[in-house]
């Protein structure tokens, strides 16, 4: 089926480049489409600002923000006061397909395995019988029931028996991995049978079976948690452990960018100054940017965000005087950004 304007859609309408469907359509994004639409439609009005923006798209400034950067770098928006340049050629679709020589193309994401499901322990527990039978059948489960009473400090009664039997049986936790898994759950002070059950169906569906799974596992859990710990403690947030999605953010800026807690807060401060907010994906985007141009300092923070101002304002940027917070050589000075709240503005391309 084929599809056509309505021709009395054209009562009321606006022009758009284009260069917007030849050049960019494949790369833009949702907000930046949104953006792009909104800004042409209502270029007349006196405040354009990615304040404005974002208010009338309901969006998020930081993104609307980078949004304007993208159709800037096209040639298709340009800041007040900026010299006028000519667009880029548009070239013409042929055979649905887009030029390949206007802008590389998006990366490629790979497709994510789906993630294993394992239903919950079944609600009919092996009876007194059962596990008396289990017991003296293998010795196995009888060490099991003597280390776990040791590790939990209590002794295991009915309801813990079964419990373990049922990692066991269900989820199909070696009697080893199972003893890790108390060990792990007694570090963090939780003992309660429901929530070893939890993390036993936590691991089952991350096929932590093995005593090497479950030691690489353990320790960046343990790693993430100190991390938290002194991002806490430096930035104030009322968080007392990291979420799975923090910690999952923690782990890619530590060890896949090769951050230090330090830089991850100054994200942090940067992301609350143009966000109002704690906003993983914008300190993401600072934190890949940074990685991107060498950034591994405060320092080098600081002299990538004074050339950055210079590249798009045509000067430094002048702020009210503020304490400083960068020390002067590449090191991190912790008592100072403990004493002092970032004031970097980042990605502001609407002031």
């Amino acid at each position: 089926m084929n599809f056509k304007i309505n021709p009395s859609a054209y009562g009321d309408v606006f022009v758009l480049p284009k260069a917007v469907v030849n050049n960019n359509l494949r790369l833009a994004g949702a907000i930046q489409l949104k953006a792009l639409l909104y800004l042409y439609c209502n270029s007349g009005a006196k405040d354009t600002s990615c304040e404005a923006i974002a208010e009338a798209l309901g969006a998020d400034k930081g993104d609307v923000s980078d949004a304007m950067i993208f159709w800037c770098e096209r040639g298709l928006v340009i800041k007040d006061g900026e010299e006028v340049a000519a667009v880029p050629v548009t070239l013409p679709l042929a055979n649905n397909e887009f030029p390949v020589s206007v802008s590389l193309p998006r990366e490629e994401k790979p497709v994510p395995t789906p993630k294993k499901k394992v239903a919950d322990l079944p609600i009919s527990r092996p009876s007194h019988e059962q596990i008396a039978v289990r017991c003296n059948e293998c010795e196995e489960f009888r060490e099991l029931f003597s280390e776990a009473q040791m590790i939990l400090g209590k002794t295991i009664g009915y309801e813990g028996q079964s419990i373990l039997i049922m990692l066991h049986d269900s989820y199909n936790l070696p009697v080893e991995v199972i003893l890790m898994l108390l060990e792990y759950v007694t570090a963090k002070g939780k003992t309660g049978y429901k929530y070893i059950a939890t993390v036993g169906k936590e691991w089952s569906e991350k096929e932590i079976v093995t005593i090497e799974a479950a030691e690489e596992y353990i320790s960046s859990q343990n790693e993430a948690d100190e991390i938290w710990k002194r991002f806490k403690a430096l930035t104030g947030v009322n968080n007392p452990n990291p979420t799975a999605k923090q910690k999952k953010f923690l782990s890619v800026w530590t060890k896949d960018f090769g951050f230090s807690v330090e830089m991850i807060c100054l994200a942090y401060e940067i992301c609350i100054d143009n966000t109002g907010k704690m906003n993983l994906e914008y300190m993401n985007k600072v934190l890949k940017n940074w990685k991107d141009k060498g950034v591994k300092s405060p320092s080098d923070a600081k002299r990538e965000q004074e050339r950055w101002n210079e590249s798009n304002f045509g000067k430094k940027k002048t702020e009210k005087p503020k304490q400083e917070v960068f020390s002067s050589d590449a090191s991190y000075d912790i008592k100072k950004f403990e004493k002092n709240i970032v004031g970097l503005k980042y990605l502001d391309s609407e002031e």
